[in-house]
């Protein structure tokens, strides 16, 4: 029995089937596989049965880890304290202007 990927056609694998007809065994989806939704295939040589299943293979990108550490209020305490910085000097000019 072959276990195949479909959308582009990848054998993943060869298995046996016991006496009572159950197949037991691991596939790997290879890395450069397209992420989406793909068919994985089990096909019979002998009896040409056929089971299929719907999968998605998901993005192998490695996701960054959540560290716990938000930056987010020191960034917009920097950005109020640039705005704040620029009116100041806004103000110091129109000052300066009006003497």
């Amino acid at each position: 029995m072959d276990a195949l990927l479909f959308s582009k056609p990848v054998k993943l694998g060869h298995f046996t089937a016991d006496a009572n007809g159950t197949v037991e065994g691991t596939v790997t989806i290879p890395k450069w596989t397209d992420p989406g939704k793909h068919i994985f295939l089990l096909k019979g040589e002998k009896s040409k049965l056929k089971l299929s299943a719907k999968i998605t293979v998901n993005s192998h990108k490695p996701h960054l880890a959540d560290t716990g550490e938000d930056r987010t209020p020191v960034l917009l305490g920097g950005a109020a304290g640039l705005l704040a910085l620029g009116a100041g000097t806004m103000m110091a000019v129109r000052r300066r202007k009006q003497n």
